[in-house]
Order: structure tokens, then sequence, then C-alpha cells
């Protein structure tokens, strides 16, 4: 389907805001810094001894006002919050499912810097990782670099400029699971040319296969779904990947959205868009889709 949200256009300085994903006023320093600066929390509770490349493992929210996101998304899908210092854990029930960052930008800045979703790739080696990706025609932001008790990591642009972490989580990744509601159901690259980025991704996620639609690739590993490649005819909203959370109805929870100060760019249905689908930008700025998803055996999990 067609992507065509309205009302947002990315701001020119989005490549800084992954480069302060180590949080306050420091970077992540040089390509190969140590990152020790300000560490990371595990991305397991319990370690769980598994990895599983290609699989995405991890979401952060780098943001300007960690106060008002915990508001918009506690609000909006019951999560909850525990602060660990400088960074903040986030709980979709007793599941830990993510962080948030709060970035502080330097003074003088021409305007805000937006909000942003960062998602974490697993990768079974990342220094072996990072010559794959300068091989197949992507750039290394930053890294490799140590995140302290999260594990080891490099932060990439694709060939067509998507930013995305790739860890080597250090005690393991999530173990596989159903995603319940208000938990994160999919990853998806937005593309004008998604020929380059399926072989791409392929190389560096390990993918063992490929689902090929009309304007929709699904990269597949061990069995599993992993992650989208859609291609849209927006240059404005190419080079981006937006992460996708699931929802018992969509639809239900625009007029929160915007309530909570949020905005809606694709309502269900619109412009041929799924009627199962929502796309939003939280009140920082930050896409995400919202999305009804009914698993093939009919299984409820919440």
């Amino acid at each position: 389907m067609p992507i065509r949200p309205t009302g947002y256009r990315p701001a020119a300085g989005i490549l800084l805001l992954a480069l302060l994903l180590i949080g306050g006023c420091s970077t992540l320093g040089e390509q190969g810094g140590t990152g020790e600066a300000f560490l990371l929390p595990p991305i397991t509770e319990q370690p769980t001894g598994e990895h599983h490349p290609g699989k995405f493992v991890w979401h952060d929210l780098l943001t300007t006002d960690e106060v008002a996101a915990q508001t918009f998304y506690g609000e909006l899908l019951g999560w909850s919050f525990r602060n660990r210092g400088e960074y903040i854990q986030i709980y979709n029930g007793d599941r830990l499912i993510g962080g948030i960052v709060a970035i502080r930008p330097g003074t003088g800045k021409a305007r805000p810097v937006p909000s942003q979703w960062l998602a974490f790739m697993s990768v079974e080696d990342v220094d072996r990782a990072a010559e794959t990706v300068q091989a197949n025609g992507g750039t290394l932001i930053n890294g490799p670099m140590s995140l302290g008790e999260r594990g080891r990591a490099v932060l990439i642009g694709d060939p067509a400029g998507a930013q995305l972490l790739l860890l080597h989580a250090t005690g393991g990744d999530p173990m596989d699971r159903e995603p319940g509601i208000g938990d994160w159901l999919w990853n998806e690259v937005w593309t004008l040319e998604p020929g380059p980025l399926v072989s791409f991704y392929t190389e560096v996620g390990q993918y063992e296969g490929a689902l090929q639609g009309d304007d929709y690739v699904v990269l597949i590993d061990e069995g599993r779904w992993r992650a989208g490649i859609r291609s849209i005819r927006q240059k404005a909203y190419a080079g981006r990947w937006v992460p996708v959370v699931r929802v018992k109805d969509p639809a239900s929870l625009l007029d929160k959205v915007r309530k909570l100060g949020g905005r809606v760019l694709l309502v269900p249905g619109e412009e041929g868009a799924s009627e199962d689908t929502a796309l939003i930008a939280d009140n920082g700025g930050a896409m995400l889709i919202l999305q009804r998803w009914v698993f093939p055996s009919g299984k409820e999990v919440h």
C-alpha cells in the first residue's frame, strides 16, 4: 500500500539524533570509541544465552522530553516505566520491551531536535557485521563500540540512509514469542528502491530468505518473519526504519493520540491503507505504526 503521511516533515538533523544515543550532553564518541561514558542496562532481565541474527531485539526512544514521552505512551498503550539513573526502561505489563534516552541538544540550535525510535538488530559478530555493512554499500556512523552491560554494537546507515543499531547482546536476545497487545509487532524500512536493500539486509542480517510482493518484501530467518522492506514513492519519507506496535483497534486510539499531543499521519483505510493500520507521530515527533494483528492460529496473546 502507498504511504502518504500528512502534516509531518523529517528534520535535517536526524543523523545527530542517533549520534546522541548514549545520552546526556555527551555523544558516543569517535568511531571505535568505548561508549563507556553512559552505560546501558542489558536488554533482558534474565540471560537467555540465545542469539537470533536478524531479529529486532530492542527499541530506544531518543527524546528531548522524557517526561512527556512517558505520559504519551503510558496513557496511549498502557506502558509503565522504571528509572535506571539517566536511562528509563519501558515495560509492557511485566515484560521489558525498550528504553528512553533523554537527549540534550546544545545551545544555539536553529530548531528543536525531533524524537526518534532507534531499532536494534541482533548480529552474531558486530565487527564482522560492520565489515559486511561497508562491503555492501552501507556506512558506519559510530562504532563498533562497547555499550557496557548491553553488549557490543555499531550504529550504521544502510545504502538508502536508514539508521539501525547492530547489537550482540550480553546475556543473549529476548526469546522468540508471539507479541501481545502493546508489544512490538514488527519493523519495516521505507525505501524508493527495495532491490538494493534486500541484498544488503540479507547479507548483514544473515537472513535465509525473502518473501517478495509487489511493494513489500518480508525478510525471513529461522522460519520466522523478521522484518519488512516497503517500497514507497515519497522521497521525503524514504530512508527510515519505522517500528510497529500491536494494538486491539488502531482507529479507537486516534482521538487519544491527538489529545496527548501526537499527530495522526495516516488513518486506517485512508488512501488505500489497511483498515488494520494507523501511522502516527508521538508528542515529540517520533513515528510509529499502530496495527491490529490476528494470528493465523486465531490465538489471542495479551
